[in-house]
Order: structure tokens, then C-alpha cells, then sequence
């Protein structure tokens, strides 16, 4: 909606002679009894050496002339806002377009076919994801959902962390394991390998006395000559658990890229002569010179020993990403990861330069999410395999439920997560909420289709129009009205910020405005059906519905 009024706002600046600026609508503070607002005065004021008061005096004027059927009242406020309500006419003409739409309402082509690859998720093969890594997962999901409706081109893609320190600490778990269990005879020379992998740390848990058991089946004994057999296979094994965990909570990827296969086909060789200017040999080691881009120090990529960074492997794989033809990336970390967030954009940068290509970045930085049950945290350490795996809450809680809460924070935001409240089955609960004002959206077309059988939407539009223009604006039907043509504007609103969170709350919003406007207008009484109503009630359910594909969440047909 916001969009259209921009387009119209726009038009009128146009027969003004006024230049196109950047300005804001929204709805105004409480006090202001209208229900948007713009700050185009105050914004052309300064810009043309006039008042505010005389900018909103000539908008007001074109408005009046040529925009009667979208605008019915408008208005001043210090320091220089127009505040305005809208037509009727104009909500009449946009609930027509979801009746007519339907599922593939909203029609927006904001990033009309931008090709993003949204990565997301790529925890390394290491355990079971945890509560953490499904926050992650589903924001992902959604995000390249709601992208896709925005007319992007969407990939999703899974990163594998298949190599380094924290993959030999797991290979080492295990095989220490296998030792201390005598599972099958293992080489003095990998045990020795193993104690000097695990010298500071070790993965712990019942998880790591599974793998072992898992991994003997494969092999007969462990040498140097297959300790990287062994390796690939722990790594295979352990990607089989996660992507299972992943479909079960109804998380699907287009790729799955490894890092080892980042050091094939000479890309080493190829990013280095493009980052060539920007690096230096010092130390022995190798370093890009990062702080010429903001960033505190220069960061080794090439280690003494001859070891690539965990840096270098970012750099090779957005290297990857670019040739892959990608014109938007966005990565979506874990907060602990903000200090790679400045090097890695620079990184990318001097590379789209270098390949003449126009790539932007984004980086999302979630927070943690605490478990509460029965009122207490519970304390998790992945280290110390003491955590709640992601599939003990999907079975807990359920898949719907757990993608829900799990959505209804920014990710900025540090989100706790009630386990108790998540499996209630009443009011309370958001899913059910929300699910339970599906089914009544049903359950009133399926009565009125037992008295009709069937009947033409287009036929009851002008019996529809004469109902909304009959609306008292404060009435829970006009509410409800207002609330379903804001959709639009919720799922712009979760690009922008990067954040689900924004269609969470407003499918709340809506399902208490037609819970309130169910209790109060009778649709269908005594075979007599409410024409009007009956629309607002096939409306419902379709923004329902669409708002809850996109999170990918069930809209039953009855509980």
C-alpha cells in the first residue's frame, strides 16, 4: 500500500514541478488522529526556501483537484507533516485485487529478477544442530521466501566447513573414542596424531560415541594412509544427520557447497592474482592489507605454515559466489562472527571490482536464543555436549510451532524460546492463534457454499463496494478491512530490515481483528448470507494462507 501512495505522492510532485525526493509514509503518533503521515513538507520546505505550510497548501490543492478517490481527508501538523485518510474507494479497490489475486497476491516486482543467493545456516559438520543453528535455519528459509515474492531470483545455500582445526578435533573425538572403547585397531601414529589434535580441547557427548560406533562399520582400521578417508566419511555421515534434521523442520537448500572443494581448479591462484595489490608476504606468512578498507589490523590469509585461513576460505568462496553470477549475496551469521562482517565486505569489494561486476553484500548477524522451560534457562555448551539438539524441540514442540517462535524476534534480538508455552494447544499460543482464525475463515465458506454452491466474486463486487462505503471507520469490519491491505507493506518491511519478525506480529494483528470481527458480524444466518461480509471472510483466509506459505507453516482446514 505504501508503495502505491509513494507512486501517487510522486505523481502529484511531478504536476507540482517539484524534483522526485526520498520521503517517508507512516502512521503517525497516537495523538494524530489520522491514519498516515508523510514528512514531505518539512523535506521540500528546506529544499525550495518555502514554509512547510505553503508545500502542504499546494499538495493540498493538487490533491483536492485530480485525487478525490484516493484521499478523503488531509491535514496539517507542526513541523511540517501531511496527514491523511484514505478513500474508501481505495481499500474497496485493493481488497478487490487479493479476491481477485489470491494466492498470488501481493503481485511486487520491487527486485524484479535480482539474482541472491542467501547462505545461511553452514554450522560446521561438527554435532547436531541446536536450537541456535534452527533460528538461523528458518529465518533463511523465509527470508529467500519472501525475497522471491519480492520477484527475486532465490538460491539457498548450505556452506560445509569441511576442513581446518575444528574438524580434526572432531576426527580426533572420535578416533579417541574408538581407542578408549576398542572398537577396531588404530595406527600408534594416528593416536598420536589425535592427543596432539586434542591437546586443548574435545568434543564430548553420547553424539560422539554414536559416530564411533557408526564409523567402524566403514573400516577395518585406522592408518595415516586412510585417516583422510576416515575424515570425509565422519564428515558425510554427520552432513546425512543434519540435512534430515534440516527437512524436518521443513528447511530445504538448492546447493550444498564444500570448502575442500574450494582448493580445486586453481581458484587459490586466481584470487591471489586478483587481490594482488592488497596483499603482502611478512612474517613468513601471507596478509591482506585489510585496514586500507576500515578494518583495525591486516588479517593473515596464508599462514607460516602454509595453511589457508579460515579468512582465505571466505574470500575463495565469494570469489566462487560472484562467477556464479550472483548480483546479491547475503550471508546470515551468528553475532560471534561481527568481526569477520567489515574484512570479509571488503574483500568482496576490490573482486567485483577487479571482475568489473556490480555485487552488493549483506551480512545478518542473529543472536542467541535461550531455552526456558518451567521458567528456567537452560545452560547448553556444544563443546561439552551438553546441549537440546534441534530435533528434540522439533519432536517436542512440533515443526510449525518451533518455525513460528523461532521467527518472532529481529535477529538482533536475543529470543527465548518457552518451551512450555510453544506446546500449549489454546489461545495463547501464537500458532494456534493464528492457525484457529484459518479455520473459522473455512468453516464460514463452507457453510455459505452449502447454501450457494457456487457463485461468481466478480458478480458481488459492487455489493461489496456499497458494504465498505457503509462501514462505520471504527467498526471491527473496517478494521479488519485497514489490516489486510497493510500486507504488502509487512512483507516490504521484512526485506528491508531483514526480518521476518514484522509478519509474525501482523498475522497476531490480523487474527485478533477478524477473531473480534467473528464474534461481532454474523456472516451466514438462517440461509441468509452477508454478501459483503462473506468477501472480507475469503480475503481473510487468503492473506492467512499467504502470509503462512511464506513462513511455510500449515493453514489447516479445521483443528
Amino acid at each position: 500500500m505504501k508503495e502505491k501512495l509513494k507512486k501517487v505522492f510522486d505523481e502529484i510532485l511531478k504536476l507540482l514541478d517539484f524534483e522526485t525526493i526520498d520521503f517517508e509514509i507512516k502512521q503517525p503518533p497516537f495523538h494524530i488522529n489520522f491514519e498516515f503521515a508523510t514528512n514531505l513538507p518539512i523535506l521540500l520546505s528546506s529544499k525550495y526556501r518555502l514554509s512547510s505550510q505553503e508545500v502542504f497548501g499546494k499538495i493540498k490543492q493538487e490533491i483536492e483537484k485530480n485525487f478525490k478517490d484516493i484521499f478523503s481527508k488531509i491535514d496539517f501538523s507542526l513541523p511540517g507533516f501531511l496527514n491523511f485518510d484514505l478513500n474508501k474507494n481505495f481499500y474497496f479497490e485493493e481488497i478487490k485485487i487479493i479476491l481477485t489475486e489470491k494466492e498470488n497476491y501481493p503481485v511486487l516486482d520491487i527486485y524484479k529478477n535480482e539474482k541472491v543467493l542467501f547462505e545461511f545456516v553452514s554450522a560446521n559438520p561438527t554435532g547436531p544442530l541446536h536450537i541456535g543453528h534452527g533460528r538461523c535455519a528458518v529465518l533463511g528459509d523465509v527470508l529467500g521466501n519472501i525475497f522471491k515474492k519480492l520477484g527475486c531470483i532465490v538460491e539457498k545455500e548450505y556452506y560445509i566447513n569441511d576442513r581446518g582445526k575444528q574438524i580434526d578435533i572432531l576426527v580426533g573425538s572420535i578416533i579417541e573414542t574408538i581407542i578408549e572403547n576398542n572398537l577396531i585397531e588404530v595406527e600408534a601414529k594416528v593416536h598420536e596424531w589425535s592427543k596432539k589434535v586434542l591437546c586443548e580441547s574435545r568434543y564430548k557427548g553420547d553424539y560422539i560415541k554414536e559416530f564411533a560406533y557408526k564409523i567402524v562399520k566403514f573400516f577395518n582400521k585406522i592408518t595415516l594412509e586412510n585417516l583422510e578417508d576416515v575424515k570425509s566419511k565422519i564428515i558425510s555421515l554427520m552432513m546425512i544427520d543434519i540435512k534430515k534434521t534440516l527437512e524436518k523442520a521443513k528447511v530445504y537448500f538448492d546447493n550444498f557447497v564444500s570448502e575442500n572443494s574450494l582448493y580445486r581448479n586453481d581458484i587459490s591462484s586466481k584470487v591471489k592474482k586478483i587481490l594482488e595489490e592488497y596483499i603482502e608476504q611478512k612474517d613468513n606468512a601471507l596478509w591482506m592489507k585489510s585496514r586500507q578498507f576500515g578494518d583495525d589490523k591486516d588479517r593473515v590469509i596464508i599462514k607460516s605454515d602454509g595453511q589457508p585461513t579460515y579468512f582465505f576460505s571466505d574470500i575463495l568462496y565469494h570469489y566462487q559466489k560472484i562467477i556464479r553470477g550472483y548480483s546479491w549475496l547475503v550471508n546470515i551469521w551468528g553475532a560471534d562472527h561481527h568481526g569477520y562482517v567489515e574484512r570479509l565486505k571488503s574483500a568482496v569489494e576490490v573482486i567485483s571490482q577487479k571482475l568489473n561486476k556490480n555485487v552488493k553484500l549483506d551480512i545478518i548477524l542473529y543472536q542467541l536464543v535461550s531455552l526456558i522451560k518451567q521458567n528456567q534457562r537452560i545452560s547448553m555448551s556444544t563443546r561439552e555436549g551438553k546441549f537440546i539438539s534441534l530435533d528434540e524441540v522439533l519432536n517436542d514442540v512440533g515443526v510449525d510451532v518451533c518455525r513460528f517462535f523461532l521467527l518472532t524476534k529481529s535477529p538482533d534480538t536475543h529470543l527465548d524460546f518457552d518451551i512450555e508455552l510453544a506446546k500449549e494447544h489454546s489461545l495463547n499460543n501464537p500458532v494456534y492463534y493464528i492457525q484457529y482464525a484459518h479455520t473459522r475463515c473455512v468453516g464460514i465458506l463452507n457453510e455459505a457454499q452449502k447454501i450457494l454452491n457456487n457463485f461468481s466474486i466478480e458478480e458481488k463486487f459492487e455489493e461489496f463496494k456499497k458494504y465498505i462505503f457503509s462501514l462505520n471507520s471504527d467498526s471491527h469490519e473496517f478494521k479488519l478491512i485497514k489490516t489486510l491491505c497493510i500486507y504488502p507493506d509487512v512483507l516490504m518491511d521484512s526485506a528491508k530490515d531483514f526480518s521476518p519478525h514484522y509478519l509474525c506480529n501482523y498475522l497476531i494483528d490480523l487474527s485478533r481483528v477478524f477473531h473480534k470481527f467473528y464474534e461481532t458480524s454474523r456472516v451466514v444466518e438462517k440461509n441468509n448470507i452477508h454478501f459483503g461480509r462473506l468477501l472480507l471472510v475469503l480475503a481473510t483466509k487468503i492473506i492467512l494462507y499467504n502470509s503462512l506459505s511464506i513462513l511455510n507453516i500449515e493453514a489447516p482446514q479445521k483443528m
